[in-house]
């Protein structure tokens, strides 16, 4: 499996910006958190994925080598490409809603609540499509090509957004069918100036701006393997 070279310089980098930050204990609640990252937000800690470096060019680049492919073929091809574009069109929008919060008088204006919520619905849209897209890139295809340590590397890549994209995903069992919400804990994913952070876990910005450019790395380096696809979409 190929990397960006682009992609994984960055990537490294933001895996030693969060490694350098203490990772949170098991049994962190919210209260914990807001103590050392404002929430709500004060300012956009998000890093810059600017369109210049990572181009909206994935899907594009998956429909031109898989032209000619039984129509079965194609659709996973382009499934695949699709995911890591989305990621990063809902990073940005998230970061772009954030910025416009900071700039509100916050959660007590109509506006500031607006950005705050749309921020948050993007964040969750992103920890999806990323979650996603690691599943393709965990076929039986893709591990073929790929090292031991390149699939260690992307598993432990995506072990934030993994656990994330579970207690967003599971939510509905604590809050509805268990009726389970700590007193003082977030119905749904909270942002702080760091990262992001719901029923126990944290995401520091960093980590899910990293997790975004090697996966789209990945993805956009092995665009020629639509031809091979033989799994379905993942979950």
């Amino acid at each position: 499996m190929k990397t960006d070279p682009a992609g994984a310089t960055l990537a490294a980098a933001m895996r030693r910006l969060t490694s350098q930050i203490a990772p949170l204990p098991l049994g962190t609640i919210f209260e914990d958190v807001v103590r050392v990252s404002s929430w709500p937000p004060t300012t956009n800690g998000m890093p810059v994925l600017s369109v210049d470096d990572y181009p909206d060019t994935l899907l594009a680049q998956y429909i031109g080598v898989s032209e000619s492919h039984e129509g079965e073929l194609h659709s996973l091809a382009v499934s695949l490409a699709r995911l890591p574009g989305k990621a990063v069109r809902e990073y940005r929008a998230a970061s772009e809603y954030l910025s416009a919060f900071v700039e509100t008088p916050g959660v007590e204006s109509i506006e500031g609540h607006t950005f705050l919520l749309r921020a948050i619905d993007h964040v969750e849209n992103c920890v999806d499509a990323v979650a996603r897209a690691e599943g393709f890139l965990r076929t039986s295809t893709f591990a073929a090509m790929a090292t031991p340590d390149q699939l260690e590397t992307l598993k432990t890549v995506h072990e934030g957004v993994r656990a994330m994209r579970h207690s967003i995903q599971h939510a509905d069992e604590r809050i509805v069918k268990k009726q389970r919400v700590p007193e003082g804990e977030p119905l749904f994913p909270a942002i702080t100036n760091d990262g992001i952070y719901f029923a126990g876990d944290h995401l520091f910005h960093g980590e899910l701006a990293g997790t975004v450019i090697h996966e789209r790395g990945a993805v956009a380096s092995n665009s020629g393997t639509g031809a091979h696809l033989n799994a379905g979409e993942p979950s």
